[in-house]
């Protein structure tokens, strides 16, 4: 389940920041320490944004944060936004990311009104990549060594998933 992302969030999700191995394959900045307070302070001077909204994913059964999860980049005009998902270890592998990133889609075309969705992940991503296509997304490109990833580059997937392709 997605639900608006909280302030009480940030302490359980600062751990996705602190595993500098994951943290390293979600950002697109490079990982730099900070302190839960430093994220606190962010997040309270943070000004809405509608063309970045994002989610925290949580667990159906006992409403445990599992995650968190952005449609990114929305552009009004032509109708498309990216998607981006990050969960915590002891959250992957059970199928959540797939439930997120079908209800971050379903926002996204039937409720934002959007004909296009991207997602980019690193071609080590193969958790991603098999998720993006159960849910319907396409392979579309590669971007050649486009990431530094821990002292090397790495390819660079991208998918994209129109309105009409998904159910």
């Amino acid at each position: 389940m997605l639900r608006a992302m909280a302030r009480d969030d940030l302490a359980v999700l600062y751990r996705l920041h602190e595993d500098v191995d994951t943290a390293v394959l979600t950002e697109v900045d490079p990982w730099v320490p900070e302190t839960l307070e430093q994220r606190l302070s962010r997040y309270d001077d943070r000004s809405p944004d509608p063309a970045n909204v994002r989610f925290t994913v949580v667990s159906l059964a006992d409403g445990q944060v599992l995650g968190s999860c952005i449609v990114w980049g929305i552009d009004s005009f032509n109708r498309n936004a990216h998607l981006g998902i990050s969960l915590l270890p002891q959250a992957r592998g059970r199928g959540h990311g797939l439930d997120a990133l079908r209800v971050m889609c379903d926002y996204a075309f039937r409720i934002r009104g959007l004909h296009r969705l991207g997602l980019e992940t690193l071609a080590t991503n193969t958790a991603m990549i098999t998720t993006a296509e159960k849910a319907g997304f396409r392979r579309e490109g590669v971007r050649r060594d486009h990431a530094w990833v821990m002292g090397s580059f790495v390819d660079e997937l991208l998918f994209g998933l129109l309105a009409a392709e998904f159910s």
